[in-house]
């Protein structure tokens, strides 16, 4: 066994013993499955250098504070906001999404009315790259039939709108909004989760075709909800498990695995390591024991307010970690 590898196992190891003997009970769910799931050995790393740190720190002071920060710090950072903002990709097709005004009457940089107007080219590109279907469930986007009838001669899986998600939300997208000063956070802590740099969709390219992905609206939603993800298989490139959560999600008949290939020459596919990303964020969440809590979080932020149409979440997303503050207050 290569050293490098054993130095990550043990290092791993040392950081679950340290979650064991001194994280809050709350905690120590969260933080095992950080480092059990993080998507590469670079991010397991990470995430295990931390939690030693705190346990040193213990040592030396006896405080187990630092702990809760680490989890506190991967929830409101990861798994909060890519969940909050999974599904608000904005519509570019409306008039006020082109008219470069959000729906709150302020006038965008133009960085994002740049970002705003590239979403119909990447949208189509996707689309066309895809066969117009659900990479994973293979319906059928019946608005193609009429200008593709070809698309019909294809064997398909019926038809369901589509729709192009983004893999890493659109919503984290460099800005100079209300949300900006939570990004920098955010991106910190999908890079050290993920151990991959994410430079380049963090400044400007979050557009970019290899982060979005065809989806048929039911797919879309459990994606999006963190239900739904592609675990890439080692063995095969392209080739992803099709891993479901929660209770409606592992119903919904999916294949076990999907292929993705490109109908458009030299279309980049989705990257798999943002696929591998997401799927360990899915994970988290599910081996948390914080599911549940979440979805009453977000089910009471339907009554507070809706997203703006360009995708702004700066106050869900402040809304949300003030509201899971409030469950681990109850709990502690």
């Amino acid at each position: 066994m290569p050293a490098l590898t054993v130095a990550a196992e043990n290092i791993t190891a040392a950081a679950a013993a340290v979650i064991r003997q001194h994280a809050h009970p709350r905690d120590q769910a969260l933080l095992l499955a950080l480092l059990e799931y993080a998507p590469s050995e670079k991010g397991r790393a990470n995430v295990a250098h931390k939690i030693i740190q705190c346990g040193d720190s213990y040592k030396a002071e006896g405080d187990s504070r630092c702990l809760s920060q680490v989890a506190d710090f991967f929830w409101r950072n990861l798994i909060l906001p890519v969940r909050v903002t999974g599904g608000k990709t904005p519509e570019p097709r409306s008039r006020l999404a082109q008219s470069g005004m959000s729906s709150a009457g302020n006038v965008r940089s133009p960085a994002e009315t740049e970002a705003i107007s590239d979403l119909k080219t990447v949208i189509e590109l996707a689309s066309a790259r895809d066969r117009h279907r659900c990479v994973i469930s293979g319906k059928l986007d019946p608005e193609s039939i009429a200008d593709r009838p070809a698309a019909l001669s294809v064997p398909g899986n019926g038809f369901e709108v589509i729709r192009v998600a983004h893999i890493i939300p659109f919503s984290l997208r460099e800005s100079s909004g209300a949300a900006s000063g939570h990004l920098p956070s955010i991106w910190s802590a999908l890079e050290c989760f993920g151990g991959t740099d994410l430079g380049t969709l963090m400044h400007g390219g979050i557009n970019s075709l290899n982060n979005v992905i065809t989806l048929s609206a039911t797919v879309h939603r459990y994606f999006t909800e963190l239900q739904v993800a592609l675990e890439p298989l080692s063995d095969s490139p392209h080739t992803y498990a099709v891993r479901t959560w929660g209770k409606v999600a592992p119903r919904l008949g999916l294949p076990k695995t999907v292929k993705l290939t490109s109908a458009s020459p030299g279309a980049t596919l989705p990257n798999p390591a943002y696929l591998a990303l997401h799927c360990a964020i899915c994970r988290v969440l599910w081996a948390s024991a914080r599911a549940e809590e979440l979805k009453d979080v977000l089910d009471d932020l339907e009554e507070v307010a809706l997203l703006a149409a360009d995708g702004s979440s700066a106050n869900l997303i402040n809304i949300a970690i003030y509201r899971s503050l409030a469950f681990s207050k109850l709990e502690a």
